[in-house]
């Protein structure tokens, strides 16, 4: 299957820190990549650069012509005197959207007790991050690429996110996510690229067993040294 999004020999430096060195990867409908590595190393320009929100230094990225990508980052804008009801529905009326099953589980699960009606400028920065996430999910996406996710949810609706997602990905839904919740990363990821040093490494699975495998590659590295 074709990749939906490739980088091929990327190179990105701030200054005079490298933060990728050559980085060839690519991303495929339904898998499920979580992007980790200690902060300032480089995960959300990855993620700006794959978006092609960022133009690299070097290399090239090739976005498949026909794929849709929804991004989620973590100051999301908008028109501030645009309403929660035309960012994410469109204007639809209640009744209108409410009869709509796909479209009404996830404004009810992630934006219980918020006024529809209300302008983007009344709310606080955790509400907003709640509207952009429902933005991103009710957009019809090959990709969605989310930049912390859970920040400013409770464990039902991280619990409903998680779900929601899965399904979404068994129907081909791709997916690129930073997040420090260990428990989604292990419960949504198929895969799990660490960001270190200007490099990408790859491993299968979800945060558990990254951990478990970075581990073996370290012990195997230092017996080989």
């Amino acid at each position: 299957m074709a990749n939906l999004v490739n980088l091929d020999n990327v190179s990105q430096a701030f200054g005079t820190r490298i933060l990728l060195d050559g980085v060839s990867l690519g991303l495929a409908a339904g898998e499920v990549v979580g992007v980790v590595g200690r902060n300032g190393d480089g995960k959300t320009t990855l993620l700006r650069i794959l978006t092609q929100d960022l133009e690299p230094d070097a290399g090239q990225v090739t976005v498949s012509n026909s794929a849709s990508i929804g991004v989620l980052t973590q100051h999301q804008g908008g028109d501030p005197e645009q309403s929660i009801r035309d960012l994410v529905l469109g204007g639809a009326a209640d009744h209108v959207y409410a009869s709509e099953a796909n479209r009404r589980v996830i404004v009810e699960a992630l934006l219980a007790g918020v006024d529809l009606d209300r302008p983007l400028a009344t709310l606080s920065g955790g509400e907003r991050r709640r509207v952009g996430l429902v933005e991103v999910l009710l957009g019809d996406h090959d990709l969605i690429v989310l930049d912390e996710p859970t920040n400013h949810l409770d464990v039902e609706a991280i619990a409903f996110l998680a779900e929601h997602l899965q399904a979404r990905t068994r129907a081909g839904l791709a997916m690129l996510v930073v997040s420090h919740d260990r428990w989604f990363l292990d419960t949504v990821c198929t895969r799990i690229w660490e960001v270190h040093d200007g490099f990408v490494d790859a491993y299968d699975g979800g945060y558990a067993a990254y951990v478990l495998a970075r581990v073996e590659r370290q012990r195997q590295a230092t017996a080989t040294e």
